[in-house]
């Protein structure tokens, strides 16, 4: 089962491949599941859905490595779990403005829409699946790259690593920490616990698009030089590279310190 994204018609289509008695393969549409409507001078320059990347730099022994490796590797996940993450880029008619949604689900709630939709139904709006089972975020910076791994995303926006963290069990462990060390539900250390998000309604979208889908979220600096991010085996990784396009440095990353 893949997810595609459907720019004129602002929508997610979930569809199944299908083996042809051929040998071939197509793809068979299972459900339509739409995104956040438009507001009326928005449109979508350009989007993509992107899912857990293989891991890749696995057999380099010339990258030169710096950092130290995570305490515990990032948590991996089956072919049916993780995330599925929409980035979009929204223009406004008229304007040069641009700004950059991403919209992060689970796999599971799709393939579970997917399975308890009625045969005739082909398509459900964002108001019936979205705000339970999305988290929304709205960058004025278009972030550098995106790199999940299992139900972590990590992406570098305006010099800044982002790491989110949208495992339940993990958030509710963190909960539960905070709860027992100082009380306060909402940070741990520099982990801040979210219960939902919104982007304000108006230039992009006609209303607020609230995503109730809880995450952690860490932000620290990134380094001046990194141009990508990429999965080093069990590990993140931060790439830099020369004028001439060559790979230069290879830094491990903890999702949290």
């Amino acid at each position: 089962m893949i997810a595609l994204v459907e720019t004129d018609s602002v929508a997610l289509e979930i569809c199944r491949i299908v083996e042809e008695p051929d040998g071939g393969v197509s793809l068979c549409t299972i459900v339509r599941l739409g995104l956040p409507p438009l507001a009326p001078e928005a449109f979508i320059r350009f989007s993509y859905c992107i899912r857990e990347s293989v891991p890749t730099y696995s057999d380099a022994p010339s990258l030169v490595t710096e950092g130290r490796l995570p305490r515990h590797p990032p948590f991996r996940s089956s072919p049916k779990e993780g995330l599925v993450v929409v980035v979009m880029t929204i223009g406004i008619h008229a304007t040069s403005t641009a700004e950059h949604v991403t919209i992060v689900t689970h796999l599971r709630s799709l393939v579970a829409l997917a399975a308890t939709t009625p045969p005739r139904v082909t398509f459900i709006p964002w108001e019936n699946w979205g705000p339970r089972a999305a988290a929304c975020f709205e960058f004025r910076v278009r972030p550098k790259s995106d790199v999940l791994m299992g139900d972590r995303l990590a992406t570098i926006w305006n010099e800044t690593l982002s790491l989110f963290d949208f495992n339940s069990t993990r958030i509710r462990d963190a909960l539960q920490r905070a709860s027992r060390s100082s009380g306060c539900t909402n940070t741990v250390d520099l982990m801040t616990i979210n219960h939902g998000s919104v982007i304000p309604g108006g230039m992009l979208f006609k209303e607020d698009v609230v995503g109730e889908l809880p995450y952690i979220s860490v932000v620290k600096p990134a380094a001046a030089d990194w141009k990508s991010l990429i999965n080093h085996e069990e590990e993140l990784a931060g790439l830099s590279w020369n004028v001439r396009g060559q790979l230069v440095s290879l830094c491990l990353l903890a999702f949290w310190d």
